[in-house]
């Protein structure tokens, strides 16, 4: 199938433009002229342009919001969909969804044409529509989804608002240090030289460190890129190293509890949210797994699934893993015994939401003061490396 970029003249004269996918010009053009319009120009463009891009979280949460309101509104799905594709910005947004509105009028559900398109559609977006299609509750279910989906898209929002600062502040501190150690150390060492008196430690330290930064900086630089490198690739291909490396990360004193109430919070939340669209538990747990992005957690989820299979209740397989704290242990046995986990972890998820918000606007908080101070300590270094000697010379002096 190609998608072509067809100009097509309305029976009122007036030029339109878009994107349609068809299997030729001749199909093009049977359906342009079903919609009233007679085609002018086309150019074809294989779809596969567009299949190696997702579409980002912004445009799942329009495509869901708005589909939801023209579905609860009576608008029949295959009207819907040609509706939204109309009048979205994004040719490829436009594509996919002429592409779901093909798909379904040959006779397959929403959620099937939506997995077909898995290079476009995360696989939860797809089990979620295909729930509330079973359940006949799709335009709450889209609802759901655009608010989980909104609910991560604003958290990472706030954290990369709050590392603005920090960062700029982080530049700023290295740039002062590479300007003094290869600019202003060297004219200091040349001056006090001409002093003709021994240095002090501290200036000795300085100099020695600018020698070595001016000699064999680049060399240094080069090497911290390759190791991080292969540090980067031995995590992301060796199983055995990033299980390691999430485990430490885990047990960090400051981001390991943010690390895990952040993926307790995410767990919560689509769980929570697939469970009340009628997903089984066990099912909506193996999709929660590649939502977690971190191995431990995942073993962990694997442990869970492993012991309902054999018979137990979600609370007491939670708890036998010993990576989850006691208070969603409770929790969950409480939604279990009154039948309203889907609200418990609603619960678990909001209570994890408000702690990680706290915890990163404290560790934001603490990075400013902490950068403030290393580059003051930079600058008292230099001053100090500078004025020692040159009070030393003035002491000696014999009026």
């Amino acid at each position: 199938m190609q998608t072509f970029h067809y100009q097509a003249i309305n029976q009122a004269g007036l030029l339109r433009d878009g994107w349609m996918p068809a299997t030729d010009i001749d199909s093009l053009a049977q359906r342009l002229h079903m919609q009233g319009l007679e085609l002018l120009v086309a150019t074809p463009r294989r779809l596969s342009r567009w299949g190696n891009h997702h579409l980002t979280a912004q445009q799942i949460i329009e495509f869901c919001v708005q589909l939801a309101q023209l579905l609860r509104a009576g608008v029949p799905l295959i009207q819907a969909l040609e509706a939204l594709a109309e009048h979205v910005e994004s040719p490829m947004l436009s594509v996919v969804l002429l592409t779901l509105q093909q798909e379904i009028e040959g006779g397959q559900p929403l959620s099937q044409a939506m997995l077909a398109q898995k290079q476009v559609f995360p696989t939860l977006a797809c089990h979620l529509v295909a729930a509330g299609e079973h359940t006949g509750q799709l335009p709450a279910v889209l609802s759901h989804l655009a608010t989980a989906l909104q609910w991560q898209t604003s958290l990472q929002a706030q954290t990369k608002r709050g590392l603005v600062y920090p960062a700029m502040l982080a530049v700023m501190v290295l740039l002062a240090a590479v300007v003094m150690l290869t600019f202003l150390v060297p004219q200091m060492a040349g001056f006090l030289s001409s002093l003709g008196q021994g240095l002090p430690w501290s200036t000795r330290a300085l100099i020695w460190i600018s020698d070595l930064v001016i000699a064999h900086g680049f060399a240094m630089l080069l090497g911290c890129i390759v190791m991080c490198g292969l540090a980067y690739a031995a995590v992301a291909h060796l199983p055995s190293v990033a299980w390691w490396w999430h485990q430490r990360l885990l047990h960090a004193p400051v981001v390991g509890k943010l690390i895990q109430q952040l993926m307790l919070a995410r767990l919560c939340r689509f769980l929570g949210l697939m469970y009340r669209t009628g997903i089984p538990l066990i099912e909506a747990l193996h999709l929660c797994q590649p939502l977690m992005r971190h191995p431990v957690m995942t073993h962990a989820l694997s442990e869970v699934i492993q012991s309902i299979q054999s018979g137990k209740t979600l609370a007491q397989s939670v708890a036998e893993t010993g990576r989850f704290p006691p208070l969603m242990v409770r929790m969950m046995g409480i939604g279990e015994t009154t039948g309203a986990l889907d609200d418990t972890l609603s619960q678990l998820s909001d209570f994890y939401d408000q702690e990680v918000q706290a915890r990163l606007k404290a560790l934001l908080s603490l990075l400013e003061p902490v950068l403030t101070m290393v580059l003051g300590a930079m600058l008292m270094l230099l001053m100090a490396a500078v004025m020692l000697p040159i009070y030393d010379s003035f002491s000696q002096l014999k009026y």
